[in-house]
């Protein structure tokens, strides 16, 4: 995010001071660390993904928030809608549930042979439910069962990292939430432990040793929220910048991990790969 904000002339200590907060996976925390933000008069707000937006939310109607990443923002109450965001929110979208089931039907492509399929799920979250079944709909099409293991903190990747290596599933899968996010090089060492396939919409998975991911380019993502920054800090209304969706997706394939897990990924999904790490 500050390489995208230097290229949109935004450079710390010169004409701009960031303050960061993290909620280190623990949702409850994100309320208390918006107001504090808050309290330190900041011009502007970028929350990243749909807890953290709903936390700045709740806190502040005035100061303008741009989201990064966020998910169905005009389904969770985020925005009126995608072209006329209306009050003081706007910014980027990540992909919807739709990832869901062309995740799934990339993973099937890499390996023919996958059925039982494990899959973090966070039901606190507002969209839980849509990717659930976006999920169901595309593993009875493709012959999976899926099996969905509840993790709502940091504090419950443990239990379900046990609960899976009990029930001998072939792939693993999670679709970005906070509490494994911030797990995320322990999940790819089990997986690969294991020899599982472990796959994600985030490539960050990918990168620290998960199979493959499939999701929007971040670098993209990351340069368009910079320019919402941009534009407000230079006088325009969030209320008037529509929200922008992802255009630019990226397949990643992690060819080492392939080969730790007893793996070969088909020629044919390797030609379509945006990136191959070896």
């Amino acid at each position: 995010m500050r390489d995208s904000l230097r290229r949109q002339s935004w450079k710390e200590g010169e004409n701009l001071v960031i303050e960061e907060r993290f909620s280190d996976g623990k949702a409850d925390r994100l309320p208390a660390l918006a107001r504090e933000l808050l309290e330190l008069k900041v011009e502007l707000v970028v929350a990243v993904v749909d807890q953290p937006i709903a936390a700045a939310k709740s806190v502040t109607t005035t100061v303008p928030i741009v989201m990064l990443s966020a998910d169905s923002p005009v389904e969770n109450g985020h925005v009126k809608t995608l072209a006329r965001p209306g009050g003081n929110i706007t910014g980027t979208t990540w992909s919807g549930p739709e990832s869901a089931g062309r995740l799934l039907q990339v993973l099937k492509e890499a390996i023919p042979s996958v059925v039982q399929v494990a899959t973090f799920r966070d039901t606190t979250y507002t969209g839980a439910q849509a990717w659930k079944d976006e999920s169901d709909r595309a593993a009875k099409l493709l012959g999976l069962n899926v099996q969905y293991f509840d993790v709502r903190r940091v504090e419950d990747v443990t239990q379900a990292l046990s609960r899976i290596a009990a029930a001998r599933m072939d792939a693993l899968v999670t679709w970005g939430d906070s509490a494994t996010y911030s797990r995320a090089a322990d999940i790819a060492a089990f997986a690969i432990e294991r020899k599982l396939a472990f796959v994600s919409t985030v490539s960050r998975y990918v990168e620290l040793g998960g199979l493959l991911s499939v999701g929007p380019n971040l670098v993209a993502i990351y340069d368009r929220t910079a320019s919402f920054v941009d534009r407000i800090l230079r006088g325009a209304a969030p209320a008037e910048l529509p929200v922008e969706q992802p255009t630019k997706f990226d397949l990643i394939v992690n060819a080492k991990t392939a080969a730790a897990i007893g793996y070969k990924i088909p020629a044919t999904l390797l030609l379509q790969a945006t990136r191959v790490i070896e």
